[in-house]
């Protein structure tokens, strides 16, 4: 299971939040739980406002008991003071086994 969260700060906070992520040790508590497979925060030089964390899950339940967790909640008090917005999107990747496929290599 993959998430993909993109947070847009209030303008002139994107160090501040990026700063209290570090100090509350946040990237590493998560990527520490178990069922995490990944958990990376990444700055779009691009974009200056914004924020993004993708993670990678064993399961839907893992990702959940990381939402019970003290370090999430820290993440929310930080979302609350610095975000104007939050985008979240779930990805879910089957099983592709018995999938039937189709061959796109260049003949």
């Amino acid at each position: 299971m993959y998430v993909q969260v993109k947070y847009t700060l209030k303008s002139g906070c994107r160090d501040d939040f990026y700063q209290r992520f570090r100090d509350n040790n946040i990237r590493e508590m998560s990527s520490t739980e178990p069922g995490n497979i990944e958990f990376e925060i990444y700055m779009p030089h691009d974009r200056g406002n914004e924020i993004c964390i993708f993670e990678k899950w064993e399961t839907l339940e893992d990702q959940e008991k990381h939402t019970q967790t003290l370090h999430y909640a820290i993440l929310c008090e930080l979302k609350a003071k610095y975000a104007k917005k939050v985008e979240e999107k779930k990805y879910w990747l089957t099983d592709f086994e018995d999938a039937e496929t189709e061959d796109f290599s260049l003949r």
